[in-house]
């Protein structure tokens, strides 16, 4: 019954290792899109910037205005990128897939 009870707890510890990564996964490629649009690596998919942009907001809470008023809102300034970065690197572990809602959620600390 112990082995039993051990290894059960060892599937459980990497299923959740394993959807830990595969949350961070997903918001280094939503963060990806964003940090090579700045350094005009990318080609641009605007359906794929909204949904970056739209994800990396509701995951971190940190939103951006406009910097000038002809700007497209989609497009965040440096400064919000760097911002999500550092937040990603503060709270990566917190990050979790839900398989039931299928996405990525915030721990709550």
């Amino acid at each position: 019954m112990k082995k039993l009870s051990l290894f059960l707890f060892v599937i459980l510890s990497f299923s959740a290792k394993l959807n830990a990564q595969n949350a961070q996964e997903i918001f280094l490629e939503n963060l990806g899109a964003f940090e090579q649009l700045a350094n005009e690596n990318a080609s641009i998919n605007l359906n794929m910037v909204y949904e970056a942009r739209k994800f990396l907001i509701d995951i971190t809470g940190i939103s951006y205005k406009m910097e000038k008023p002809f700007d497209m809102p989609v497009f965040p300034p440096d400064k919000t990128i760097k911002k999500w970065r550092a937040w990603f690197e503060k709270n990566k572990d917190l990050l979790y897939y839900d398989e039931k809602e299928k996405i990525v959620k915030v721990q709550k600390k």
